[in-house]
């Protein structure tokens, strides 16, 4: 495994959540506050960067106050209230994909449309609640999805089945659809991805690649990857984001990104 060279002068930690941030029952491990503190001592902005909703991502790190968080893919960045960057998905492509899930019941397929003032659902079964829960906090069942007025950002479609790259290809659609996890795929405006996201979010900080960590495990995290210098993939990660990562970190299970975190603020070389 690998740490952060001591004498780098970083400036932003970015961190996807499944997989990498979160521990083996998802949940943010209760050290993390601490390192998260150091971070802020040393002036080192945390962030944030996932598939989970805006107000989700506010909700789970509340206590830290106003801080910058990348949601929904990067379809949409917050520095507190005030928003850096969206994309917003023209509706005859929004309608498509509707039609489209409707059509995937032998997927047990299920539709969140992401929009800029909430998350939208037209299933009312529990399951498929019980499934969007974990990652939407604001969420509104309405009747019809095409009926829906707010701008959409981003839609994800929750697949019963695990069979995400049967419902991948079923989207036919001009979008950059992305396997986000086990259950999950998200579609999204082409050239929109967490990388955008992050740059768009250094260039309003003044940080650099050389200044910036980034810690990711699945194919949604590559583009960010990609940006940092301090590029870290989890040992649990999906190949494409071992291959792409220039350091390797510790499973989410071990708390790998602590591990490395804490380890820069030791001044430690080794984990």
């Amino acid at each position: 495994m690998h740490t952060i060279d001591p004498n780098a002068q970083i400036k932003l930690v970015a961190v996807d959540m499944d997989g990498t941030f979160l521990d083996g029952d998802g949940q943010i491990p209760d050290q993390a506050w601490g390192v998260i503190d150091q971070l802020a001592q040393r002036g080192i902005k945390f962030v944030p960067a996932s598939g989970r909703q805006f107000a989700t991502l506010r909700e789970q790190f509340a206590q830290l106050g106003e801080i910058a968080i990348i949601a929904e893919n990067g379809t949409v960045v917050m520095d507190g209230e005030n928003e850096i960057y969206s994309n917003i998905i023209d509706r005859a492509l929004v309608n498509s994909v509707i039609e489209t899930v409707r059509q995937q019941g032998a997927l047990d397929a299920g539709l969140v449309l992401c929009g800029r003032r909430t998350a939208y659902v037209e299933r009312p079964d529990q399951k498929f609640a019980d499934a969007v829960a974990p990652y939407y906090r604001a969420v509104q069942v309405v009747e019809n999805l095409n009926d829906v007025e707010d701008e959409i950002i981003k839609m994800a479609v929750n697949v019963g089945t695990s069979k995400v790259q049967e419902m991948a290809d079923a989207l036919d659609v001009p979008l950059q659809v992305v396997i986000s996890g086990s259950h999950w795929v998200d579609a999204m405006n082409h050239g929109v991805h967490k990388g955008l996201a992050l740059g768009a979010l250094q260039k309003e900080l003044g940080i650099s690649d050389d200044e910036t960590v980034v810690f990711g495990d699945y194919p949604n995290d590559l583009e960010m990857i990609k940006t940092a210098t301090y590029s870290f993939a989890m040992a649990n990660a999906h190949p494409e984001v071992a291959a792409a990562a220039n350091f390797t970190a510790p499973a989410n299970t071990e708390h790998g990104v602590l591990q490395v975190l804490r380890a820069y603020l030791e001044g430690r070389t080794q984990l």
